[in-house]
């Protein structure tokens, strides 16, 4: 795991970098714009990232070819104390929490167990735009977020887990110190992942009785007619 007094210190420059950078010119045309969300998701990301290299020694997950992987863990990984920790960095507009995804809950099980990570940490810059960008104010927060993951919802088809958002910022507290031990997040890990595969089977079952179902209607049928009252549910105009 990271050290407190990194943590401390990814934070600091992080919020003082995005409180200098929201008040540009250019930042401000585009919190002022339509459809924000992604362009300013893209924007911090990347810049972040930018950040996090500069100020400290980092790494990427590369392939055996020795190049970056496309779908690595972390956009990033932040050396601490010789050994390498995933960082992946987000961007959330204040209101509009969602639940962003955060990784692939096989990956991250599979690293803990093969001993290659201990932690797996969320960056996320938050942005609060107010009278129509007239006011941009950003916060930051860096966390492990094994420690959270009360607040991590896992889907077993796409198989990523995803941030319940509006309830983790709700619930956090960076006064906190919320240091959980890895067989805790480990059992935690794998209780999401079964509950996920419960979930997957149960949808899976309903959904093939329900088109079992449709086909032998439909094959019962003398009639397999396409009509215009049986488009009208397509809406085509």
């Amino acid at each position: 795991m990271l050290t407190a007094e990194t943590i401390r210190s990814v934070t600091a420059e992080t919020l003082e970098y995005w409180k200098q950078e929201v008040t540009k010119k250019y930042f401000v045309e585009i919190a002022k714009g339509k459809e924000i969300g992604h362009k300013l998701a893209d924007l911090v990301d990347e810049k972040t990232t930018a950040l996090l290299t500069l100020k400290h020694r980092t790494g990427y997950q590369r392939s055996s070819s020795g190049h970056k992987r496309a779908r690595s863990m972390g956009d990033v990984w932040l050396l601490d104390e010789h050994i390498y920790h995933p960082v992946n960095v987000k961007t959330g507009l204040v209101g509009s929490e969602g639940q962003p995804n955060l990784v692939s809950l096989k990956k991250v099980l599979s690293a803990i167990t093969a001993r290659q990570i201990d932690s797996y940490y969320l960056l996320m810059v938050k942005i609060a735009i107010q009278d129509d960008g007239g006011v941009i104010e950003p916060s930051v927060v860096f966390t492990d977020m094994l420690d959270w993951l009360d607040y991590v919802t896992f889907d077993s088809g796409p198989v990523q887990m995803m941030l319940k958002a509006k309830a983790f910022f709700g619930a956090y507290d960076p006064a906190v110190v919320q240091r959980k031990k890895i067989p805790e997040k480990v059992e935690t890990l794998f209780a999401l992942y079964k509950d996920g595969e419960r979930r997957l089977r149960i949808n899976r079952d309903r959904d093939l009785k329900k088109y079992r179902n449709a086909v032998k209607k439909f094959l019962d049928s003398d009639d397999w007619t396409v009509t215009t009252e049986t488009q009208e549910r397509l809406s085509v105009q």
